[in-house]
């Protein structure tokens, strides 16, 4: 395994300043303020074509001279990217097809070729499984492209096989591995205190761009389009994905360092309560236990007191006013499933769908599930369901080659040794594991979360074989 010390070539790590300025993000640095001047001088409809463009210009600048950097960025703009996109929205006029919403899978493509230019690459020991599922979602896209057409096919593979890519690429650049895994860490870490404080913001003072875009867009599910009466959704598009990302990037905080750590722990540990995504609770637990006891004796008590420390500074904001009533309201459904709706709901549809969907050898294709069907119906369909979903989209061969990619790509996580795991290490396989239970409720494959589960099976497995 590459060490930290090493970079990948001359032109993949851009030198610090004496004062230990990282001056490779100095593009993202522009980006942000070059997006943000945009929206001051209310230009929100050059932004709206802009943002791709800019953005990719900015993730090839980066992969070309600092791949650490290009891989913090990828993260951002897949958190950043849905409010941005409400934002020039909220200036022009809503746009059931956002062009602002193609930016990460323009971003995250550069580490998807980087790896299909890499054929060898693609039968080595560690990366085989990860080609097996990418060949069952390719396929999916064929079927999909035949029964729904092209552009809904294709927007959805994407989705689906840009954050496998990514992935990949972390394993498959050995000589940056680490410094690549630390930059996403420090980019998950930053992330956390961003989205969980905008969440905690978005609750008790909903901005107008966000009512603007929950009534536009008739996402009734998020609640009232008020403050106080909105499930929070941070700058991501739903609670859910919104729920499952503050699990995702608190998990990673165990393994963190820095000033950061306990500000973000704060914030998105409350964000995390208040969104009221239940899965997501039950994924952060897993994902606690599993750190907790890969960690040795020290770092293990620390871990624990940080947890209680956590818990007695957020409990303040968790216990007073609207925000109690919404928490409390939330956990008592976990111990009365019975009178839970949307338990009752998913429970109907295992027991309606399992048959139908099992009964498909190909499945329905891509196209027919998630934001892709915009481009068909004009409106968003699902499954509450990420196990329904494969055999659904995949049918069950497909859907049985996909399971067993994934088992061996688990097997290999829970094989990883621990002497070269690492403390980021064990955080990687936390999170895989703990996005892996999210399937019960949810798909985690595609978009945000397959960029985070891609990047914990990287982070967990380490670097490639060459």
């Amino acid at each position: 395994m590459a060490l930290a010390t090493s970079t990948t070539s001359s032109f993949t790590a851009m030198p610090k300043a004496p004062g230990g300025i990282d001056w490779s993000y100095l593009p993202v640095v522009g980006f942000v303020l070059l997006s943000a001047g945009l929206l001051v001088i209310h230009a929100g409809r050059v932004l709206n074509l802009g943002f791709p463009l800019l953005a990719t210009i900015v993730a090839i600048t980066l992969f070309i001279l600092s791949r650490h950097a290009y891989v913090a960025f990828t993260l951002w703009i897949w958190l950043f990217s849905p409010e941005v996109r409400r934002l020039v929205d909220y200036q022009t006029q809503y746009h059931n097809v956002s062009p602002v919403m193609v930016t990460p899978l323009l971003v995250s493509s550069f580490g998807f070729f980087y790896v299909v230019f890499k054929p060898r690459l693609l039968t080595s020991k560690k990366i085989w499984p990860f080609t097996i599922f990418g060949g069952a979602v390719i396929f999916s896209f064929i079927v999909g492209t035949i029964s729904t057409g092209f552009l809904p096919a294709a927007f959805e593979c994407g989705n689906w096989l840009l954050p496998l890519g990514f992935g990949v690429f972390l394993m498959a650049d050995r000589e940056g591995f680490e410094r690549n895994r630390e930059a996403f860490i420090f980019a998950a870490t930053l992330g956390l205190l961003v989205i969980g404080a905008y969440g905690l913001y978005q609750f008790y003072n909903l901005p107008p761009w966000d009512a603007f875009w929950l009534n536009s867009s008739k996402f009734d599910s998020a609640g009232a389009a008020l403050a106080e009466q909105v499930r929070i959704f941070g700058p991501l598009n739903s609670p859910g994905p919104y729920g499952e990302t503050l699990m995702s990037l608190s998990i990673l905080l165990f393994v963190s360092k820095g000033v950061m750590r306990l500000p973000a722990a704060v914030a998105g540990f409350s964000a995390l309560a208040l969104c009221g995504v239940r899965a997501a609770w039950g994924g952060f637990a897993i994902g606690a236990i599993i750190v907790i006891w890969q960690l040795g004796g020290k770092a293990r008590l620390r871990l624990i007191v940080l947890m209680l420390i956590l818990a007695a500074v957020a409990e303040p904001i968790l216990t007073v006013g609207p925000v109690s009533v919404l928490v409390t309201n939330r956990f008592s459904t976990l111990s009365n499933l019975q009178q839970d709706d949307s338990f009752q709901a998913r429970q109907e549809l295992y027991e309606n769908f399992l048959a139908t969907a099992m009964s498909q050898p190909i499945g329905a294709g891509f196209g027919t599930l998630g934001v892709s069907t915009k481009l068909t119906t004009g409106a968003t369909t699902d499954f509450d369901s990420g196990i329904l979903e494969l055999p659904y989209e995949f049918g069950w061969v497909g859907g049985a080659i996909l399971g067993w990619a994934i088992v061996i790509i688990s097997i290999n996580i829970i094989k990883a040794h621990r002497a070269t795991m690492g403390r980021i290490g064990f955080g990687g396989i936390a999170l895989y594991f703990a996005l892996l239970a999210e399937l019960l409720s949810g798909p985690v494959y595609a978009g945000v979360g397959g960029i985070l589960i891609w990047s914990a099976a990287a982070i967990a497995l380490g670097a490639g074989q060459p």
